[in-house]
C-alpha cells in the first residue's frame, strides 16, 4: 500500500497490477506522518510538513515543524516561536 496525495491507501502495482500510481507520494510530514506534498518545509530542520501542521513563528514568520517549533501558551493568545526567536523570548 502506498499513500495518496489526499493521505488515503492506495493499492501498489504487486496487489493490483491495473491501479493508477501516477499520484503515489513517498513523502511523510514528519509531525503527524500524515501524506505532504512536499512545499512546505520546517525552517529549521528542512524536513516536510503537511498543511494542518505548519506552525508560523510570531516573531519572524518562518516556518517550524511540532519539534523546532514552542507554542508559547503564557499570555492570552497562544504563539508559535521558532528555536531562533524563542531565545530571544525566553
Amino acid at each position: 500500500m502506498l499513500i495518496g496525495p489526499d493521505g488515503r491507501l492506495i493499492r501498489s502495482r504487486a496487489q493490483a497490477p491495473e491501479a493508477d500510481l501516477s499520484g503515489a507520494t513517498a513523502i511523510a510530514c514528519s509531525s503527524c506522518v500524515r501524506a505532504a506534498d512536499g512545499k512546505v518545509v520546517c525552517s529549521q530542520c528542512e524536513r516536510a510538513l503537511c498543511g494542518q501542521c505548519v506552525r508560523t513563528c510570531w516573531g519572524c514568520g518562518a516556518v517550524a515543524c511540532a519539534l523546532c517549533g514552542l507554542v508559547d501558551c503564557s499570555g492570552v493568545w497562544e504563539k508559535a516561536l521558532c528555536t531562533s526567536c524563542a531565545m530571544f523570548e525566553a
